[in-house]
């Protein structure tokens, strides 16, 4: 089973303003955001992906860019299934005053019945993250994704095989590492949400049983 790591970008301007960005493909990382995506460098190398998707979106791009910049050997292929929810009218908000929406607790509580104001669905959003993850069956990793945190957590709700409402139950924060392993058959969560990292064997049908024995644990400390 390939491993597939996904890669929230980096700390973002938005993030620190309190800003909802959806597709706003003029955000930037801030300061800090541009330290984690250097930082991801050495992080990135220990994985050795054998190939990297991306979001489309500025952000995701500044994020992977030093490790692209310090492996020229390898390119990052942009998909757009992969990019940010289209937030509509929500887009470009404080996420304060949107707490404040009437259909604020439907997005928390039941985002399959909501479609942001002339903007997507959830359900859209649970769809084009099943069609990305249906493109890496047969797939030799390990494979980095980079992408954005309402992305990533619908793609860990796919895997466990959780109903859509479910997927708001993950946190997914900028610069932190999620690793699955995926197969048509049989796909499985390793780690969610990780600010460390630890390198990941490839799975076997035994690693499954008796709880599963996944994991090098040998950390390499907190991205700083």
């Amino acid at each position: 089973m390939p491993i597939v790591y996904l890669l929230r970008h980096a700390q973002s301007s938005a993030n620190v303003s309190g800003i909802l960005a959806g597709q706003d493909n003029s955000v930037e990382l801030s300061k800090y955001g541009f330290k984690q995506a250097e930082n991801l460098v050495n992080t990135i190398e220990m994985i050795k992906p054998t190939k990297i998707f991306s979001s489309p979106l500025l952000r995701c791009i500044q994020t992977i860019d030093p490790y692209i910049q310090s492996r020229r050997k390898i390119k990052t292929l942009t998909d757009s299934d992969l990019i940010e929810m289209d937030y509509g009218q929500w887009s470009g908000r404080k996420l304060s005053a949107l707490q404040k929406e009437k259909n604020w607790k439907k997005v928390q509580k039941n985002p399959a019945q909501f479609t942001f104001p002339k903007g997507e669905s959830f359900i859209n959003l649970h769809a084009r993250v099943r069609k990305f993850q249906v493109k890496l069956y047969g797939e030799k990793g390990p494979i980095l994704v980079v992408s954005h945190g309402d992305v990533i957590k619908m793609f860990l709700a796919s895997v466990a095989g959780l109903e859509l409402n479910s997927f708001q139950k993950f946190v997914i924060e900028p610069g932190s590492i999620s690793a699955i392993s995926i197969e048509k058959s049989s796909s499985k969560i390793i780690s969610t949400n990780n600010l460390n990292f630890f390198p990941i064997k490839q799975l076997s049908i035994k690693d499954s049983l008796g709880g599963g024995n996944t994991l090098r644990r040998k950390f390499f400390g907190a991205i700083k």
